[in-house]
């Protein structure tokens, strides 16, 4: 078994770190992790085949005499332990900013990156990877000239996010907002709020910073030990900032009173522009550069995407469905300039006991005028509205069934939200949709 210290002089030969061969540049190292339904060990020699230098596993069956292979007990441990080791290696103030939260996290995080990278050589989780392991990644990912690093962290469960924060060690922090998501894996809100808090509670044993929402009554609650937070966005705080407009893209209003449009929908976006904001001027970013940042900025990835299509605008946002983030969707397709609305809607995952309660909430919404035609594809879903039986909303159960539905079906001059957990990636339907 090889020492940390020694893995640690064979990752500095190496171009970069991976899990995945379907990712790997030449020159990369590769980590074998084992996953519920697949043994990364037995992927090492395509790994090399397509350019590994060194291939990391932990079972010695798929061992090949050739100094290439290094064996260790267990490789995701291993994959923490050096990416710890790494972060070691800086100073320990280093910037490092971790962030979390129930929903807004990536989208904040893209925007943080996006504002530092205009002045700092910074380094930031790719998509959303906010895992242990995507944490290691990225911190593994920071290069001897690297100034900063963005670092976004998931969880599904207590402990995660003190796991990730063991990892990368942050300096300063920042959630996004607590709400009804992962209920599964935390119970219930109360849960979530100390999940989430586990980064409140690292930053403050070891003096760290935070970046604090003002306006979210649940994250003031849950800061109040500290004594210094970097606030926004209200009128009194170190990074104030105001809504401006929505028609539809977003519109704010900045504390030196300048307007600027950028390319997000919804106005829960707001949120995530001041945080932002609010980062980039405590690293002192200048302010220009930064609002130009983010009004460069486009979405990708199915996230609040508006796309145009014949004569209908679509909002495809299919990377995740909490009852939040539903909210918001169903709110800025609202606010299009169209003349019929037409809400698909997958079912919302991992709510655990509350998910009968929030599918209900949803469809007694949907009932209101503001939409024309429902569409709800799933099991929960389809009971909710059960429940409640309206002419307008119609039930299926898979993306099957809708697909065939929506190619039978045309629709012109109309606001069109698709909407669903990731897993049934409902962004396909696009393609039906005439």
């Amino acid at each position: 078994m090889v020492a940390i210290e020694a893995l640690y002089q064979k990752y500095l030969t190496t171009q970069s770190v991976t899990t995945d061969t379907r990712h790997l540049a030449p020159g990369a190292l590769f980590f074998a992790i084992r996953g519920p339904h697949f043994n990364g060990n037995a992927f090492a020699a395509e790994a090399l085949a397509k350019g590994a230098r060194y291939v990391v596993i932990d079972d010695p069956t798929y061992r090949i005499s050739s100094p290439a292979y290094i064996l260790v007990k267990d490789s995701l441990a291993t994959l923490l332990q050096l990416a710890r080791y790494h972060r070691s290696q800086y100073w320990a103030d280093f910037p490092v900013v971790a962030i979390t939260g129930s929903y807004g996290k990536t989208t904040t995080k893209e925007l943080i990156y996006t504002t530092l990278r205009t002045t700092y050589r910074a380094v930031a989780t790719k998509g959303n990877l906010n895992t242990p392991i995507g944490v290691a990644l990225t911190l593994l990912s920071m290069q001897p000239d690297t100034q900063i690093a963005v670092v976004e962290m998931g969880a599904t469960q207590l402990g995660d996010i003190a796991l990730c924060c063991k990892i990368a060690s942050p300096t300063h922090g920042l959630i996004t907002a607590i709400g009804a998501a992962h209920l599964e894996g935390f119970g219930n809100i109360t849960g979530v709020m100390q999940g989430k808090g586990e980064l409140y509670d690292y930053l403050y044993l070891t003096d760290g910073t935070i970046f604090l929402n003002t306006a979210d009554p649940l994250l003031s609650t849950m800061s109040k030990r500290f004594t210094k937070p970097i606030t926004y966005p209200q009128p009194n705080d170190f990074a104030p900032l105001a809504l401006a407009g929505q028609e539809p893209y977003l519109r704010y209003k900045s504390a030196e009173g300048g307007v600027f449009t950028t390319h997000l929908l919804g106005k829960a976006h707001i949120s995530n522009i001041a945080a932002a904001l609010c980062v980039a001027k405590y690293f002192k970013v200048a302010s220009a550069a930064a609002h130009q940042a983010i009004q460069g900025y486009i979405p990708n990835n199915q996230r609040m995407q508006l796309v145009i299509k014949g004569s209908n605008q679509l909002i495809i946002d299919s990377y995740n469905a909490s009852p939040a983030s539903v909210q918001a969707a169903l709110d800025t397709l609202v606010q299009l300039k169209v003349g019929y609305r037409v809400v698909i809607l997958g079912d919302m995952a991992d709510l655990g006991n509350e998910t009968a309660v929030w599918h209900d909430q949803i469809v007694q919404q949907l009932c209101a005028p503001h939409y024309d035609r429902v569409l709800l594809c799933g099991p929960f879903f389809t009971l909710a509205a059960q429940k409640q039986p309206n002419t307008k909303i119609e039930c299926f159960p898979d993306k099957a069934a809708l697909a065939d539905y929506l190619g039978r079906h045309t629709y012109q001059g109309s606001g069109i939200l698709l909407k669903a957990a990731h897993g049934m990636a409902i962004h396909t339907l696009v393609e039906q949709l005439k």
